[in-house]
């Protein structure tokens, strides 16, 4: 039996789009002269970032759409140095709660 992979999910329309995208953004980078290095860099920030937003912050969740491990993820985070919001996607208590009277 075979494993599905998300390249099973994309339909092949969406593939044709996705890669005319992806193309137009590469002759951008390219004509202002932005290496591979820094390319690969900050489209993965963006991507996690995006990953994570849509996941209201649960880092298992993100980790589970990126395809890989919440551990990956959270190292990923460490290195590429993002800085995740942790108090945007959590319900806080009122700081009156905890007073004592």
């Amino acid at each position: 039996m075979r494993a599905f992979s998300n390249a099973d999910l994309v339909s092949p329309e969406a593939d044709v789009n996705l890669d005319s995208q992806l193309q137009q953004v590469i002759e951008e980078l390219l004509a202002h002269g932005i290496s591979l290095d820094l390319a690969k860099k900050e489209f993965e920030k963006k991507y996690i970032v995006g990953a994570v937003k849509r996941s209201s912050g649960n880092l298992g969740r993100a980790a589970s759409s990126l395809g890989i491990h919440r551990n990956t993820l959270r190292n990923k985070v460490g290195l590429l140095n993002i800085r995740l919001p942790r108090d945007q996607f959590r319900f806080s208590v009122s700081p009156d709660i905890h007073k004592r009277k």
